[in-house]
């Protein structure tokens, strides 16, 4: 049978038509991402691959980092959460804690007070007349809406479906409760992870109908899958409700087509990609996977995924300049000769904004897109309407956007535009340095030559040397990035290696040194070498942009590395090449009057079961469990029955066999084979 596997990063969109007896790539290709219109991006890589291959396709598998970038530029869909049961008058002494997961603005939560049955000695519900007569106060200037309650295992998230009926006959936005993607218990995970679903359905909604509609035209009807954060594909049904499980969707894809590519059992995967790079680590053939919940950008989430850490260095990583120094950000931006290849005027105006050899504290060469119209829309003031009206005829350069709305350039308020995604500035990238250097040659240079020019009155550097110091930040920001991960992986309880204050003076300590021993090891020696760091695990890259950076950064952890055919498309081999899996926990909870055992409960459908006897409760146990995965296994769309496994464990005091038992945990693990 042959597949289709599509990713959409957030530069470039790639397709690639598989055979899977022959484990053979029979087609790939490769076009922009079209963020304003996802649909042209993906037509324009789909249309790459032979036709008469395509309409064979029996199968369509997805990938995409638009949920990793969400999450690293910290953008999404507008949305709160309904938070039941917290404590709203400590919420301001905890804010501090709250914003170490992600949770940053408490403007975005609805607290209703409630305290949980089986917790505490004076239960009561939360007033939900209340929430029904003020639904739409709370959330009308909402895309969509997360629910969580704390404790919620203690009455099978009763709290939380309540809310969820009442708002689902209040609101017509997508809604999200946490039971359904979790039984972490650390809450404020728990939090951070459906806050972040709730901003994310409206962007992978957004993605799989561009996809349908595209395969539509072409009269392709095939079901789409998508690959989540461990690196096993969820059905569409089940993305539209969980898309927080594809936060790592893009990385996991780089691990598995990387793995298939390269051909190697051990090695640490390296995908360059537009906006991140992510480093992931293949064992004996097996990706590592992560042993608590993902940490993504700002976010602390309870999803478990593969142990990939994510960095913001990409092909679109914006070069800028402060104190009259050039420096690489963080964050994404267009390149500026990807925008002059879609408005040709901008090369214009670039080059006579560089004869002006005008000093400022703001990146003049920078210009500001519209992305999304808002015209209208509930949530935006006035000022933020107007600057989105200004763009639509056009994008600005930094100073005409502030000479029309009639400020300061330092004055110009678009923060939340660009978190939101309404906004996307261009400028000048490691791509453009690429082009001026002639190792891409997709684009003109002229546009990245004058946004140069533009720089001579705002940096100290020659001109000249600017791609080459570009090229320089990269390596060094690369080199640091896999530097941590060798060490964190070599010594996993260092606290020193997990802190910026201690590893960053470190990591370029070492830098500084591999440079010294690579480029003149007659100097090289003395005490410098004992910072040097190496590994014995070859660096796989994948990624558009790899094969010009990661060479280099091989050379200085002294190890080989592998760059396969194909490394540019390996998520979207990924997206074919992965397989379904479910992975369900069931909790049974032990009773206790005092120190006299009670009973063993455990709940489904927000229904509560006891037992007194342990076989009695894992028996119905492994029932509810089967009856689980019958449901999720139609979500799925799994066409085979699944390979099922149950294991169990108990949770005592002090973790002694005659300890006080806590609780039953039942595990299913659903493979289609």
């Amino acid at each position: 049978m042959l597949g289709i596997g599509i990713d959409t990063g957030g530069t470039c969109t790639d397709a690639v038509i598989y055979d899977f007896e022959t484990n053979e790539i029979l087609g790939a290709g490769k076009a922009l991402t079209t963020k304003s219109n996802l649909e042209i991006g993906i037509a324009n890589a789909l249309d790459t691959l032979p036709k008469e291959l395509v309409e064979k396709a029996g199968a369509i598998g997805l990938s995409t980092t638009l949920a990793t970038n969400a999450c690293v530029e910290d953008k999404g869909a507008r949305a709160k959460l309904l938070m039941i049961g917290f404590d709203e008058s400590m919420m301001d002494h905890l804010k501090e804690i709250y914003a170490s997961y992600g949770l940053k603005d408490m403007t975005r939560f609805v607290i209703l007070d409630a305290k949980v049955e089986g917790i505490y000695s004076n239960p009561f519900d939360p007033d939900w007349e209340d929430l029904r007569r003020r639904a739409k106060e709370y959330f009308g200037d909402c895309d969509s809406v997360g629910i969580v309650q704390k404790h919620p295992r203690a009455n099978g998230g009763r709290f939380e479906l309540t809310a969820l009926k009442i708002l689902q006959e209040e609101l017509s936005v997508p809604l999200t409760i946490s039971f359904d993607i979790s039984s972490e218990v650390d809450i404020l995970k728990t939090c951070a992870g459906t806050l972040l679903n709730a901003r994310l359905v409206p962007l992978i909604s957004d993605f799989m109908q561009a996809v349908h509609h595209v395969m539509q035209e072409r009269g392709i009807d095939l079901p789409l899958s998508i690959v989540r954060s461990d690196g096993t594909v969820m059905s569409e049904d089940m993305t539209e409700h969980f898309p927080v499980e594809t936060i790592l969707c893009g990385p996991a894809s780089s691990v598995v087509g990387g793995s298939e590519l390269a051909k190697e059992d051990s090695g640490i995967i390296v995908d360059m990609g537009g906006t991140t790079t992510d480093i992931a680590i293949v064992h004996d053939s097996q990706p590592v996977l992560a042993s608590t919940g993902i940490r993504i950008g700002q976010w602390k989430t309870m999803v478990k995924g593969l142990y990939v850490e994510t960095y913001g260095l990409g092909g679109d990583t914006a070069v800028r300049y402060k104190d009259s120094q050039l420096y690489l950000d963080t964050v994404r931006v267009i390149p500026i000769s990807v925008l002059a290849a879609e408005y040709p005027f901008v090369v214009e105006e670039l080059k006579a904004l560089a004869k002006k050899q005008l000093f400022q504290a703001c990146w003049i060469h920078e210009y500001f897109v519209l992305q999304k119209d808002i015209s209208g829309k509930q949530g935006y003031s006035e000022y933020e309407q107007k600057l989105c009206s200004v763009l639509k005829e056009k994008p600005l350069l930094t100073l005409e956007l502030a000479e029309r709305m009639e400020v300061l350039p330092r004055f110009l308020s678009t923060e939340r535009l660009e978190a939101d995604g309404v906004i996307l500035k261009s400028g000048l990238t490691p791509t453009d340095m690429m082009i001026l250097k002639g190792d891409f040659t997709l684009y003109d240079r002229t546009a990245a030559e004058a946004a140069v020019e533009c720089l001579f009155a705002n940096i100290r550097e020659p001109l000249e040397q600017v791609p080459d110091l570009v090229y320089e930040m990269v390596w060094k920001r690369m080199y640091r990035c896999l530097a941590g991960v060798i060490l964190r992986q070599q010594y996993p309880k260092a606290k020193e290696f997990k802190s910026a204050e201690y590893l960053e003076p470190l990591l370029d300590r070492c830098y500084e040194a591999a440079c010294l021993s690579v480029d003149h090891p007659e100097k090289a020696g003395g005490a410098d070498a004992v910072l040097r760091l190496s590994t014995d695990l070859p660096l796989l890259g994948v990624g558009a942009p790899i094969h010009i950076f990661l060479p280099r950064v091989a050379e200085l952890l002294h190890t080989r590395v592998v760059i396969p055919p194909y490394a540019g498309v390996a998520n979207a081999l990924g997206a074919v090449a992965s397989r379904k899996v479910l992975r369900r926990d069931l909790v049974i909870k032990a009773e206790y009057d005092g120190p006299s055992f009670q009973c063993l409960s455990l709940h489904e459908d927000g229904k509560k079961y006891t037992f007194k006897k342990e076989p009695e409760a894992i028996a119905f146990g492994k029932q509810v469990l089967d009856r689980a995965v019958q449901k999720w296994a139609r979500m799925q769309n799994m066409t085979k029955e699944p390979q099922v496994e149950i294991t169990v464990k108990e949770n005592r005091f002090r973790h002694r066999a005659d300890g006080l038992l806590f609780e039953i945990v039942l595990s299913v693990v659903a493979r289609e084979v």
